[in-house]
């Protein structure tokens, strides 16, 4: 795939970059927010406050998982969730170190990113191949198994911390926003 931005505008049109297959998957990439917000950044991420701003949300983070999108994306400059190396365990380094925010996020047992989903249609355990990797993480023992080792999720108590995503062998677990605005 190249990786020349592709122009979703008219000229783009009129170039047919976005006629092709790989064009229309690099405009949905670059239209689509790769990941959830920061805990506690969403009231304030937008074009305005974190365009003029270093990053340095993503230098605070001790989890090293919040990262910025690139300057051909569409969302430019703003902090995303990328649960691939680690979880979130809402230290709040993140809220403390950006200038934009004025409150405080609440401490672990309050905050929450999202709730966890599962993909029953590729999990290993919902495909008769024995795999707990999601429970041996989840810190609060969500995840649960019923006599034929088919794993559920107790949500109601999920904050979204994502620890389940990064040992994931089947990438069937995702954390979905219970915000409308994070789509």
């Amino acid at each position: 795939m190249s990786n020349t931005p592709v122009n979703p505008s008219r000229r783009g049109f009129f170039t047919a970059t976005i006629l092709t297959h790989e064009g229309r998957e690099q405009v949905k990439k670059q239209l689509t927010r790769r990941g959830l917000y920061p805990p506690g950044l969403l009231s304030i991420a937008s074009a305005e406050n974190c365009l003029e701003c270093t990053g340095i949300c993503a230098d605070s983070c001790p989890q090293n998982i919040i990262s910025l999108h690139s300057k051909e994306h569409q969302y430019y400059g703003q902090p995303y969730l990328d649960f691939s190396n680690n979880g979130c365990t809402f230290c709040n380094e993140c809220n403390h170190a950006c200038p934009a925010i004025s409150h405080k996020l609440p401490g672990p047992d309050k905050a929450i990113i999202g709730k966890a989903h599962l993909d029953k249609d590729v999990c290993h355990a919902w495909n008769g191949i024995i795999c707990m990797s999601c429970y041996s993480v989840c810190p609060d023992k969500l995840y649960k198994f019923d006599k034929r080792r088919k794993v559920s999720i107790d949500q109601s108590p999920c904050n979204g911390c994502g620890f389940c995503i990064r040992v994931c062998p089947a990438s069937a677990i995702s954390i979905i926003s219970l915000n409308a605005n994070q789509t």
